[in-house]
Order: C-alpha cells, then structure tokens, then sequence
C-alpha cells in the first residue's frame, strides 16, 4: 500500500482553508481501535474485514442487495388515497374542503416528527431487521385505514404511517452507500427510486380493477378492496426483507468471510464507511455549523413543495382538470407512472455520463415549467385535453431530481454521526415540503388550480439558485482539498488510507464531493 504524504493529511497543512474541520484526527490510534490486519479502523462493522492490499476483480465488484421490494411497498402505502379519491372516497368519509389535501400533510408531519428518532436507529439498530419490522407496521395500519369512514380517523392513521414511514428513506440510503461505489450509486438509487412510478401502475390498474366491483362484495367500497390488496402485498413484502435483506455487507448470511471482506474493502474509495454505533459530539456540531446541510434541506423541500402537489392531486387534475372520466383517468394513470420510470432512469444516465448531478438537475427543470405555462395559457376543451395530458406528464421530469437530491446527500456526507443528522435534516426538508405541497392546491381553485402553478413557477426559480449556490460551493471545497494534498512534482496524493476511521468530509482529505 502506497504510503500517504505526512505533510499532505496532518492538520497544519490544511491551515486556511476555512471550511476544512481539523476536530479529529487520529496520527496516534489508540490501540483498541487497530484492526486484527494492523489497520486503524473505528468502524464498528467494518473492523475486521478490512485488508487494504486487497484487489478487487471487476466480476467481484456487482454484487446488489435486495431494496426495490422495499420502495415499492411505501409507495404503495403512502399512494393509497390518491386512486381511492376518485372511487368515491370522498364522500364516503365525509371529506370536505382541504380535508383530501389535510390527509396527505398528516402524513407528512408524521414523517417530520418521525425522523430525528429515525435516524438515529438507522445509525445503532440493525438495517435489515430495522426496515422489514417498519413494513409490517404500515401494513396493519393500511388495513386500519381501510376501515376508516370519518376524517378523524383517516387524519390518525395517515399521521401514523408517515411516523412509521420515517425510517425508510435513511435506511435504503444507508444501503446503498455500505453496497455500492459512488459511480453506482446513481443508477443504483434510480432502480429502487423508480418504483415510485411502477407502483403508480399498479395502483392505477388496482384502481381500475376494483372500481368494478364497487360495494358488490361483503358489503366493502371498491376503495376498500384496493387498500386491502395493498395491506396484503405489505404484509408479505415486510416479511419478505425481514428474513432475506442483511444488515450489512459483514452480517449477510449467505457471504464467506472472504466475501466479506471484499464487500468492504470494495467502498474503500467512497471514504463513508460500513456503520459506526458511537455517537460524536464534533461531528455533530460540524454538521449544525455546515452550510452544505442547510443546501440539502433547500434542495429537497424546493423539490417537493411542487412534486408532493402534482402526485397528491394527479388523478384529480386529470379527472376534473381535464374532463376526462373515472375509468380513463386510472388507465391514464398507467403512462404517467411510466414516464416517471424512464425520467429517473434518464437522470441517472446524464448523471452517470456527465459526473454533473446538479447542472442535470437544472435540465431537468425546464420541461416542467414549459408544462406549466403550457396548462396556464391553455384552457381544457374536448379537441385539446389529450395534449393538455401530454404536458402533464413532461411535468414529471422535476420529479426525476428527487433521487439526485438524496444521491447528493448519500455521496457527500461522511462520518456516522455527522450523516445521521445530515440525513435527518435532509428528510425533514423533504417530508416538510410534500406536506406543505397540497396545501398550494386550494379547494377554492379548483379544477385547474391556476394559482397553484403560478407558485410552481416561482419553486422552480428557487430550486435553480439554490442548485447552483451549492455548486459553486463544493466545487470550492474540492479545489482547496486537490490543493492541500498536491506535491511539489505536482502529484496529487489521496489513497483512501483513512476510510474506515469514522472521519467526516471536512475531516478526511482524500474525501472528494461528487457535483
């Protein structure tokens, strides 16, 4: 192993570089934290299976774990209400007003309440266990909600499978990062982000399957048929991933300890470590007094204050929006929910081939104000209600940054600690956003919801800056890292020597932030 400059990684020679932390550094590990290989590692699942001499093979490096059941499952569940508030829902529970609207910011707000308590059993519980347990949870609640038939209740259940819901964002990110190389990662999150839209398949299909047998069987609402079926296939997905998904890259059953150590030492280069129980006080001051923590919570809520609208509100902007029928509007359903699918695959392409995340990100926002002013400036008639759909689903392109939001958060934080509460605020933002997005549907504007897009508009202007400030930041922290690490010959010297040392990015110099 290629010995690391001295001059390179000690404190004293990234002096002036305002934004690099020097709050933990380690030239004299303690003994209790030297790997049985000789390496330091803090890294509570990772020591013991790391060898720094090890070579991966390109065969042995594809390898994924099991996550997509998983999204699909919480999408199905937090989706339900949407098919259901044009199978005659509404009037059954009685909802009026912005009670509809009211249902999915419960959700929301349990999310929000949910998350600090998530991510900190994300950081000390085992993953597997953790996300198959939570699944079996919001199944009994979706079956709760099935038989709901007043808002109160409606309003508690909902509230309940959001707090319930709250560790399943930090859990699969966490995921992804203890799996999966940087240069993975997008695709890696695009395939289990993308069951976003297949599960708006096949709740459409659902939807249109059971609005036939409406109130013809054992006296239950066709709404009620589809949540049931949906409590089902959660029920099973929960114990599905409870028994198959691994904890972590060391704890799969199914590995030999050489196949673990492979695991590990494949993400050396991501410098983010495996898992790390003991809570740091430094990192999380770093983490409170970090602008870059802020930015994600910017990027996320800007997000998803106009896509938590758009996907609660779909079904009835085409329904009442666009004229068209109850049946039609759950078969349109179906290419809606397949536009979202090849838009996130999309963005992890351009995101993969160009290595710029958040200049993508921009892209991406152009269709979805061109769609905007297209459903502004256009009344829906019978002759142009087709094309008025067509613009609809270009607006689905915005949709496709939410993966890349959280690629930038899973790629550029490190540090346990510091990451637990990164990706609590992170989250936080986002749930803070989608349940804030119905409410800029009012009942009163109904059915275009003309002002609602004008506001979009402006969420777009905001999501562009902020884009951009962020940008200029991390390109800033790269440069000033490159600098700090490079030679007089001009070698730049960065091996990964310091992965598994549960250092923070601003800590570790060989940390690069992905753009």
């Amino acid at each position: 192993m290629a010995m690391q400059d001295p001059k390179a990684a000690s404190p004293e020679h990234l002096e002036g570089a305002e934004e690099i932390s020097t709050a933990q550094y380690h030239p004299h590990p303690d003994e209790e934290a030297i790997d049985t290989k000789g390496t330091y590692v803090e890294d509570s699942d990772a020591k013991g299976y790391v060898d720094p001499s090890l070579i991966i093979s390109e065969h042995e490096n594809k390898d994924p774990p099991l996550m997509c059941l998983a999204y699909v499952t919480q999408a199905l569940d937090k989706g339900t209400l949407g098919p259901a508030s044009i199978m005659g829902w509404q009037a059954n529970v009685g909802a009026k007003g912005q009670d509809f609207a009211l249902t999915s910011t419960f959700l929301w707000c349990g999310i929000i309440a949910g998350e600090p308590i998530a991510n900190q059993f994300v950081r000390r519980l085992p993953l597997g266990k953790l996300l198959g347990g939570s699944i079996l949870v919001w199944s009994f609640i979706i079956c709760g909600l099935t038989f709901s038939l007043s808002i109160p209740p409606v309003f508690v259940c909902r509230a309940l499978l959001g707090f319930f819901e709250s560790v399943f964002g930090p859990c699969l990110l966490s995921i992804t990062v203890q799996w999966y190389l940087k240069s993975e990662q997008p695709f890696v999150q695009a395939i289990w982000q993308c069951m976003l839209g297949v599960s708006s398949i096949i709740t459409s299909i659902l939807g249109w399957a059971f609005y036939h047998v409406e109130n013809k069987h054992a006296n239950l609402y066709g709404w009620q048929w589809l949540s049931l079926a949906i409590t089902l296939f959660s029920f099973l997905s929960g114990c599905t991933i409870l028994l198959l998904m691994p904890d972590s890259p060391t704890r799969a059953r199914w590995a030999t300890e050489d196949e673990k150590v492979k695991f590990v030492e494949r993400v050396r280069s991501n410098d983010q470590g495996i898992k790390q129980k003991v809570w740091k006080t430094e990192q999380a001051f770093e983490a409170v007094k970090d602008p870059y923590t802020y930015l994600l919570f910017a990027l996320a809520f800007f997000n998803t204050l106009v896509v938590g609208g758009i996907n609660t509100f779909n079904s009835l902007l085409i329904n009442k929006a666009f004229g068209f029928d109850v049946l039609t509007s759950q078969l349109l359903g179906i290419p809606l929910g397949a536009m979202v699918v090849a838009m996130y695959m999309l963005m992890a392409y351009l995101v993969t081939k160009t290595g710029q995340t958040l200049l993508v990100m921009i892209g991406f926002c152009v269709p979805n104000i061109v769609g905007t002013i297209v459903l502004l400036a256009v009344a829906p008639t019978d002759n142009n209600k087709a094309g008025l759909v067509v613009a609809f689903y270009c607006m689905q392109c915005f949709q496709a940054c939410n993966p890349s939001v959280f690629l930038m958060l899973s790629r550029n934080s490190a540090g346990q600690t510091k990451k637990s509460l990164t990706y609590a605020v992170t989250y936080i933002g986002w749930a803070g956003g989608n349940a804030i997005a119905p409410q800029i549907f009012q009942s009163v504007w109904a059915p275009r919801y003309l002002q609602s897009l004008e506001i979009h508009l402006a969420l777009y202007g905001c999501f562009i800056i902020t884009c951009l400030i962020t940008r200029f930041l991390l390109v800033r922290r790269n440069t000033r890292k490159i600098a700090a690490q490079t030679m007089e010959n001009g070698a730049v010297v960065n091996n990964n020597s310091r992965a598994f040392e549960d250092l923070t990015d601003l800590q570790n110099p060989d940390f690069r932030y992905s753009l």
